[in-house]
């Protein structure tokens, strides 16, 4: 199923009503982390990202240690992190196909995503 479906489905799901589509979607996940989805059609991909600290957060090894967890995916579930000097963050990032298999798929690769970054807010925290 395309990813507008399922996000959709997801949402009526969890009693937000449906959603209206656009490039992208952000939601709010016990009410600490920010998740936004951006689609596109014509790469036929879905982005998931989020910040994780502000770029001068990062002090002495931590951004060697962010390049090293990333690193394949390895320490990330395959996530990779990037700094948005827009936003003055650092930001972990998933690409995923458009087409999930049903709501459970994506249920499923939301809430790994998430639980890197509920890890990677943490470690970058202290």
């Amino acid at each position: 199923m395309h990813f507008s479906t399922v996000i959709d489905a997801l949402a009526r799901k969890c009693g937000l009503g449906s959603i209206e589509q656009g490039d992208s979607i952000s939601l709010l996940f016990d009410g600490q982390h920010d998740v936004t989805f951006q689609c596109d059609d014509n790469d036929r991909s879905v982005l998931m990202y989020a910040e994780i600290c502000d770029v001068t957060d990062v002090r002495g090894d931590w951004a060697e240690m962010l390049l090293e967890a990333s690193l394949l995916g390895a320490q990330t579930d395959g996530a990779a992190f990037a700094v948005s000097r827009a936003l003055g963050k650092v930001i972990l990032w998933k690409r995923h196909d458009d087409a999930f298999e049903d709501v459970s798929a994506l249920e499923q690769a939301i809430n790994t995503f998430l639980a890197a970054v509920i890890t990677w807010k943490a470690k970058l925290a202290t």
